[in-house]
């Protein structure tokens, strides 16, 4: 199978905010001498603007090219701070999480991925990565226990991850890859899937994404069978 690299939509439009930030800045700089106050407040918003522009720009461009590369033996995951592999054999499912009660399902902005054994990727994790995919995934916990208090008011455990976890095999972690399990242990329990990747790392709609990868996993595990 000829690897796939699907690029990343969080690089784009980077350069022209870049441009824009820049050009607007040079603009504002200009204007900033005329001798009016109200010009003068309007240029200084200007370079406000300008600022961010820029540093947006400057973020977007800070994201790795491919967000998801699919290759012949395993799954890669890029990310600004790091990254994951996993071998497919190491995915049970893909699939789009969803939330709620009965009937009634909301679909998250991301997609999920059960894993067979969660020792496997803990094990390649950094805890810088951990760390800010803790952060970034925040948002489907929160709507995962809106979901099961729609009031806000009941307590919840999995607010705060626990800096400690076992597995089934005895290995024990602590720290931020700790708090990462547990926070893996967490969604399962609530969406089905140990890891969730948010929709926006990859250019294509997630239906589409999830097609690609379902069809490319069974063709690479069929080819393995057959050589094995």
């Amino acid at each position: 199978m000829d690897t796939i690299k699907l690029s990343s939509s969080s690089r784009r439009n980077a350069k022209s905010c870049i441009y824009i930030g820049i050009a607007l800045a040079i603009i504002s700089v200009g204007i900033l001498y005329i001798p009016n106050i109200a010009v003068s407040f309007i240029a200084a918003f200007g370079i406000i603007l300008a600022y961010l522009g820029i540093r947006i720009g400057l973020s977007k461009s800070a994201q790795p090219q491919f967000g998801l590369v699919l290759c012949h033996d395993h799954l890669q995951f890029h990310h600004r701070y790091g990254g994951w592999a996993l071998p497919w054999e190491q995915i049970e499912r893909f699939g789009i999480p969803s939330v709620g009660r009965g009937f009634e399902r909301i679909e998250l902005n991301y997609i999920g991925i059960r894993l067979r054994d969660e020792q496997f990727l803990l094990n390649t994790l950094s805890p810088r990565l951990c760390a800010h995919l803790l952060t970034e995934q925040r948002s489907a916990l929160f709507a995962a226990l809106r979901q099961e208090c729609p009031t806000g008011s009941c307590p919840s455990d999995h607010l705060l991850e626990d800096d400690y976890y076992h597995t089934h095999s005895g290995e024990t972690y602590h720290g931020l890859k700790a708090m990462f399990a547990n926070r893996m242990a967490n969604m399962r329990q609530m969406t089905g899937y140990d890891l969730l990747i948010d929709q926006s790392i990859v250019e294509q709609s997630p239906e589409k994404f999830l097609r690609l990868a379902r069809d490319f996993r069974s063709q690479c595990l069929a080819g393995n069978v057959n050589r094995g």
